[in-house]
């Protein structure tokens, strides 16, 4: 029972980092390819 109790808070956290990444790389991407439409079109 405290295996299962331990693993849960991990799985979440894990989930919500995975997440963060995505996030953070959209929005990464989305800048790199706004600047580029600003400055060469």
């Amino acid at each position: 029972m405290d295996d299962e109790h331990d693993r849960q808070p991990s799985f979440l956290s894990m989930v919500r980092l995975v997440a963060i990444s995505v996030a953070v790389t959209i929005l990464v991407f989305f800048a790199i390819g706004y600047a580029f439409g600003r400055l060469f079109l």
